[in-house]
C-alpha cells in the first residue's frame, strides 16, 4: 500500500481521537454524571482502548515506508500524547464519580497517578538506549519475516535530531541502502577486545 493511502487511513484515527476528546470535555465539565452517562463512558472507553494497536500497526508501516521518518516519529509522539492523555482523563472522570474502570474501587485515580509518573519517565525518544555508530553492523527488523531472515547491514550515515541524538540511519545491505529508524534496527553485539581473560579490566 502506498504512503499516501496509509496517511489517509491514519487520518481516521486522528478524527476518532478528536471526537473522543470533545466528548470528554463535555463530561469533565459536569459536576456529577448520571448513571446513563457513566455507562456510556465505560462503553466508549472500552472501545477506544482497542484502537491503539490498530493505530500502532498502521503508523509503523508509515514509518517504514516514509523517506523522511523523522516527521512520522513526531506525528506518532503527538498522537500518543493526546491518546494517553485522553485515556487518563476518562479514567479520572470515572474515579471522580466513584466509578471503578474495570479494576476495583478507586482504580481510575490510581491509574491517573501512575500514568502521570510514567509519562514523565517515558518521553519518546528523549533518551537513547545506546548509540548507533558509523560502520556498525545491524539487523534490519521486518515483522513479515522471522528474525533469522532479517537483512544484515552496515550503518553508513547517521541523522541526528535537534537534540543531537541519532534516531535515523542509512543502512547498506546486499539488497541496497535503506533509511531506518533506530527502533527498527538491532545493533549486533561487539566483544570489547580489552574484555578478555587476563586482559585489562573494562
Amino acid at each position: 500500500m502506498d504512503l499516501k493511502t496509509l496517511i489517509k487511513q491514519r487520518a481516521s484515527f486522528k478524527a476518532k481521537l478528536t471526537q473522543f476528546e470533545k466528548y470528554l470535555e463535555t463530561l469533565n465539565s459536569c459536576a456529577n454524571l448520571s448513571s446513563l452517562q457513566i455507562g456510556e463512558l465505560n462503553i466508549r472507553l472500552s472501545k477506544f482502548e482497542e484502537i491503539y494497536s490498530e493505530y500502532d500497526s498502521l503508523q509503523t508501516e508509515i514509518e517504514q515506508t516514509s523517506e523522511i521518518p523523522n516527521e512520522q516519529f513526531q506525528d506518532r509522539e503527538a498522537f500518543e500524547t493526546k491518546y494517553f492523555g485522553a485515556m487518563a482523563l476518562a479514567r479520572e472522570v470515572l474515579a471522580r464519580n466513584d466509578c471503578p474502570a474495570r479494576s476495583g474501587s478507586g482504580s481510575g485515580s490510581r491509574f491517573h497517578k501512575e500514568y502521570i509518573s510514567e509519562l514523565q519517565r517515558r518521553q519518546k525518544w528523549s533518551k537513547d538506549g545506546g548509540h548507533l555508530k558509523l560502520g556498525e553492523m545491524v539487523l534490519v527488523k521486518d515483522e513479515r519475516l522471522p528474525p533469522n531472515q532479517w537483512l544484515l547491514g552496515r550503518v553508513t550515515q547517521l541523522y541526528p535530531g535537534s537534540d543531537g541524538i541519532a534516531r535515523v540511519a542509512d543502512i547498506l545491505t546486499t539488497s541496497g541502502t535503506f533509511r531506518r529508524a533506530f527502533n527498527r534496527l538491532c545493533p549486533l553485539p561487539v566483544e570489547d577486545q580489552n574484555c578478555i581473560p587476563g586482559g585489562p579490566a573494562c
